[in-house]
C-alpha cells in the first residue's frame, strides 16, 4: 500500500508540473471545436462520454485562457431516422458524414478543426471533411498517435472490433460502404500515413502494414533519435494538409488508468505534448482529433480526464498556423 501511494503521488506530481501555455500566441488563427460524443453509433455510451467530460471539465475555457481563439462547440449527430439496426459500420459512416460537414465548414472558413471524439472511428468523417473542403485530389497526411496500429481489416482482425480498423479504412483497404456513407470519395495514400507511439500490433496487422508504405515510429523511438522528425518532414513535403489523430491510450496507463485498451510502457504527458507540438508547429495541420477518453470508473476516470486536459492544453497553443481555405 505504501508503494502504491508513492506511485500515485509520483503520477500526480507529473500531471501537476504541466501548466497550460500562457496567452499571447501571436496568431489570429481560429480553432473550431467539434464534438463527436459517440461510441460507434451510440451517443454518450462508454467512450462516447469522453467529449462531454472534457467540456464539463472546462477545456474550452482553459484553451481560451491559453490564448487559443476558439469557436463552438458544434456537435456531430447521427440522425435516428438513418440509423439501421445491425449495420453499425454503416451507421458510423452516416455519423461521419455529419462530422465531415462540420470539419469542412471550419476549413472553408480558414479555421483549424479540433475534434473531441468518443472513439477512433470518427477519423473517417474528419478526413472526409478535410478532403471535401480541399478537393478530392488534395494530398492529406495522417499522423496517427496511438498505442495500437488500428490497421486491421475484417480479414486480419482476431476480434473484429471496428475501432481497430480506421487507418486501414482511411487507406482504402476495407470498409467501402463505411467510407461512402461518410462521403470519403478517395482514400489516403499509405505513403501519407505515419503511425506514432505504436507498441501493440496484431500479427496479421503488422504483416499488412509492412506490405504498404505506412511508416511506423514505435513508442520506444518516438522521443529518442530523429525518426519521428524525419517522418514528419517527409509528410509535410508530400502533403498539403495534415490530420493529427491522438488516441489517449498512447499515454502510459498510470496517466489514463480508466483506458478501455490500456497498453504498458506508454508515453508520459510531457512526451505526448512534445510529439503533438512537433506536428502542430509544421503549419500544415488542418485538424486535430482527441479520442478514446473513458471518464468512468470513479477516481480512475477523473485522473484520465485530468491527464487529457493537461495534454491538450499543453500542446494546442503551439497550433498557430493552419493551411488556408481551398
Amino acid at each position: 500500500m505504501v508503494a502504491l501511494s508513492r506511485y500515485n503521488r509520483d503520477v500526480d506530481s507529473d500531471i501537476a508540473r504541466l501548466q497550460p501555455a500562457s496567452a499571447g500566441r501571436g496568431s489570429s488563427m481560429r480553432v473550431d471545436l467539434v464534438t463527436v460524443p459517440y461510441r460507434y453509433d451510440e451517443r454518450g455510451e462508454g467512450l462516447g462520454a469522453g467529449p462531454d467530460a472534457l467540456l464539463a471539465a472546462g477545456l474550452p475555457e482553459q484553451l481560451r485562457a491559453a490564448g487559443v481563439e476558439l469557436t463552438g462547440p458544434h456537435e456531430a449527430r447521427l440522425n435516428p431516422s438513418l440509423q439501421e439496426e445491425g449495420r453499425t459500420a454503416l451507421n458510423i459512416g452516416r455519423l461521419g458524414a455529419d462530422t465531415a460537414r462540420l470539419v469542412a465548414a471550419a476549413r472553408r472558413n480558414g479555421d483549424g478543426a479540433l475534434v473531441l471524439a468518443g472513439d477512433d472511428t470518427a477519423a473517417i468523417g474528419v478526413v472526409s471533411g478535410l478532403k471535401q473542403a480541399a478537393g478530392k485530389g488534395a494530398a492529406i497526411g495522417v499522423v496517427w498517435v496511438d498505442a495500437h496500429g488500428d490497421f486491421n481489416t475484417p480479414e486480419t482482425s482476431f476480434s473484429g472490433i471496428l475501432a481497430g480498423m480506421p487507418v486501414a479504412i482511411l487507406a482504402g483497404l476495407a470498409g467501402p460502404l463505411w467510407r461512402e456513407a461518410a462521403g470519403l470519395a478517395t482514400p489516403v495514400e499509405t505513403e501519407h500515413i505515419v503511425l506514432a507511439g505504436t507498441r501493440e500490433l496484431d500479427e496479421k496487422e503488422e504483416k499488412l502494414i509492412r506490405s504498404t508504405d505506412v511508416q511506423v515510429v514505435p513508442a520506444t523511438e518516438l522521443c529518442d533519435g530523429d525518426d519521428f522528425a524525419q517522418a514528419i518532414d517527409r509528410l509535410t513535403r508530400r502533403c498539403a494538409q495534415l490530420y493529427l489523430h491522438v488516441d489517449l491510450d498512447v499515454l502510459d496507463p498510470r496517466f489514463v488508468p480508466s483506458a478501455s485498451t490500456p497498453s504498458a510502457n506508454g508515453l508520459s504527458i510531457d512526451e505526448l505534448v512534445t510529439t503533438m507540438t512537433a506536428v502542430l508547429q509544421t503549419g500544415k495541420v488542418a485538424a486535430v482529433a482527441i479520442s478514446s477518453l473513458n471518464p468512468g470508473a470513479g477516481a480512475r476516470g477523473e485522473r484520465s480526464v485530468t491527464s487529457a486536459m493537461k495534454a491538450i492544453t499543453g500542446a494546442l497553443p503551439a497550433w498557430i498556423a493552419t493551411p488556408g481555405p481551398c
